[in-house]
């Protein structure tokens, strides 16, 4: 994404942000009691590309527990410790179609998925099992660090005592799992709680947990410092979970609706994974029926709605109505392309001053950028690329060029912008001619 387009992704981002600062829906959540105590009003928005740009608005520097968005870490830590063969034996890969704290399981009695209670208490147990307590939090939270930076990870003791002494139901989970001797071998269920309760108390803000989503866009390398955390096929087999299971009972819908693999917890932070693109984090506490934030939903159903950013948008065509970025692997001729498409006059002669660019090189049809600009009728953009000396005489595979183009229909547009360019280099003679070809628009002879 070069800078114009970064520019106005971000001030479309402040516009959605400001449509959505009087929605006033849902409620925080209250089954842990110390989350009940939050301001109900925080809304931010942070996005980080993965070529190490940010940009924010609202509350991104308020801290929060980043709840059940912990346990995608904890995941792809419990792949990278222990394998994903092992991994499978103990977590399943489906969406579970029940309440994150159901007490469902698949046909081997494993969690569905890594991304509900159960899976994510087994992720846990998965984790440095058999160090003792300290080195595996440490082990967690220095992950966090070297991914988001060393300040930007907290703990709330307070939320971690309040979700401790009100877990009968995640006891309920872990019990089951280990009377199905699901759980690896020595595990210790209390302490393994205990630690997946430590792990939801961890707290961050809105930008370091869009700069996590980076990473993971980012093939599992961080963004500023370069440093390789997970292999690019842990960070694709966790996204692939994030996109099927990773908001709730409505992980479909997303899915359907946005495309964008995302995980939500309850203390009301969403953050997605934009491939190519960067990580966005949408932080407002109040919640719908689900337990996902109403605010949350609402921006990122409006942002892909703007832009071509479902992950299916790039597989098909007639999306005219959606802005597109361009990704970052994009040749240039391709850049070059699509601003011929879409009318991208400054970023269109911003690529071409800044690249040696072959501009009469054609695509697998010989079209050229002056075959699309001209097919689209951005006259700017055509009378720029003759200026570049574009060859108005360039046929693509079907015989078309746009001094055909302009004889065929009569353009006066297209006669005046060659017409003037003929004049620049005193070609009287073909100059002429495209007086004559275009004889039905006296105005030309002005």
């Amino acid at each position: 994404m070069d800078e114009f387009q970064w520019e106005e992704f971000c001030n479309d981002i402040d516009e959605i942000y400001a449509s959505l600062k009087e929605v006033n829906e849902g409620d925080v959540a209250s089954y842990i009691p110390q989350l009940a105590n939050v301001d109900e009003n925080m809304f931010g928005i942070s996005v980080y590309s993965i070529d190490n740009r940010h940009h924010g608005i609202g509350n991104i520097n308020h801290n929060f527990c980043i709840q059940s968005c912990s346990k995608t870490l904890t995941y792809a830590l419990a792949l990278r410790d222990n394998g994903v063969e092992k991994t499978n034996r103990h977590i399943g890969r489906e969406p579970s179609g029940a309440r994150f704290n159901a007490f469902v399981f698949d046909d081997e009695n494993k969690p569905f998925n890594p991304l509900i209670n159960s899976g994510a208490i087994m992720s846990a147990a998965l984790v440095k099992s058999q160090s003792s307590d300290d080195i595996r939090f440490e082990y967690v939270v220095d992950t966090w660090k070297k991914i988001v930076g060393k300040n930007n990870v907290g703990f709330d003791n307070g939320v971690y005592l309040s979700e401790k002494n009100t877990a009968n139901r995640n006891h309920a989970l872990a019990h089951i799992m280990m009377e199905n001797n699901i759980f690896p071998p020595r595990t210790d269920i209390n302490k393994t709680l205990e630690f997946y309760f430590q792990l939801c108390s961890i707290t961050m803000n809105c930008t370091a947990l869009s700069k996590y989503g980076a990473m993971l866009a980012n093939g599992g390398t961080t963004v500023d410092t370069n440093e390789k955390i997970f292999d690019p096929v842990i960070a694709r087999d966790l996204l692939c979970i994030m996109y099927s299971s990773g908001m709730y009972d409505y992980s479909g819908r997303w899915s359907y609706d946005i495309g964008l693999p995302a995980k939500s917890g309850v203390s009301g932070a969403i953050f997605a994974v934009v491939p190519h693109i960067g990580g966005i984090c949408v932080y407002s506490p109040k919640l719908d029926e689900i337990g996902n934030s109403v605010r949350g939903v609402e921006f990122f159903r409006k942002l892909t709605q703007k832009y071509r950013l479902h992950i299916f948008d790039t597989l098909i065509t007639g999306l005219n109505e959606k802005k597109t970025l361009l990704k970052l692997t994009d040749s240039i001729e391709t850049q070059i392309y699509d601003c011929c498409k879409n009318n991208k006059y400054d970023l269109l002669k911003k690529i071409i001053e800044s690249n040696h660019i072959d501009i009469n090189k054609g695509d697998y049809d010989k079209r050229c950028p002056l075959h699309i600009a001209v097919d689209e009728n951005h006259l700017k953009i055509v009378d720029y690329l003759i200026n570049q000396k574009a060859c108005y005489k360039k046929q693509d595979r079907w015989g078309n060029s746009m001094y055909k183009k302009m004889r065929k229909k009569k353009s006066k547009q297209l006669g005046l912008i060659l017409l003037a360019h003929l004049r620049k280099k005193n070609v009287l003679k073909i100059a002429f001619n495209i007086l004559k070809s275009n004889s039905s628009c006296p105005e030309i002879y002005h």
